[in-house]
């Protein structure tokens, strides 16, 4: 890891300890507002998160990380090279609105972790953060293994069937 990775990476640490927000496992009937983080890559997972929750006329915001300019993307919400500082980290107001935001839920769906999915899945104020990240220092409160399966679909199915095992009550 380089220095600047290391440095931006301290950086990230730091301002998420600040971040101040109430984790609560979110109640499936009870999710109002939900933030979705993907990279172009991962458009069918996007469409079919967006599809499931749209149902549930919830309301769905999302940030499209596309660092390699892929262009493909067609939403207004899209952070591109042009968009990071030196460091790799967002520059200030290009994703504040979608950070502050408060979210019931956040689905982190990006396959390939790199700094900026990392600084916005930090600073989210999001009430339960969904993700998955090969690290065991991470950001996320449910981080789902998938294994050799590296397949954004699949890790977006896994988080609504964990999110609703999560929430299933048992009676002995």
């Amino acid at each position: 890891m380089g220095i600047i990775k290391k440095y931006a990476n301290r950086r990230i640490n730091k301002k998420a300890a600040m971040v101040k927000r109430e984790v609560k496992i979110p109640q499936p009937g009870a999710i109002k507002k939900i933030g979705i983080l993907w990279q172009p890559s991962e458009a069918e997972a996007y469409s079919y998160l967006q599809n499931h929750f749209m149902q549930q006329q919830v309301i769905l915001r999302n940030m499209c990380v596309d660092i390699k300019n892929d262009k493909k993307v067609k939403t207004i919400n899209v952070i591109t090279s042009k968009d990071l500082n030196w460091m790799g980290l967002p520059k200030e107001g290009s994703c504040e609105t979608f950070i502050n935001a408060e979210f019931d839920l956040f689905l982190n769906i990006a396959l390939d972790q790199n700094l900026p999915l990392n600084y916005i899945t930090a600073l989210s104020r999001a009430k339960f953060k969904i993700g998955w990240s090969p690290e065991d220092h991470n950001f996320f409160d449910l981080n789902i293994k998938i294994g050799s399966k590296q397949d954004a679909l699949y890790l977006a199915k896994q988080q609504i069937f964990y999110l609703s095992q999560l929430n299933k009550k048992t009676s002995i």
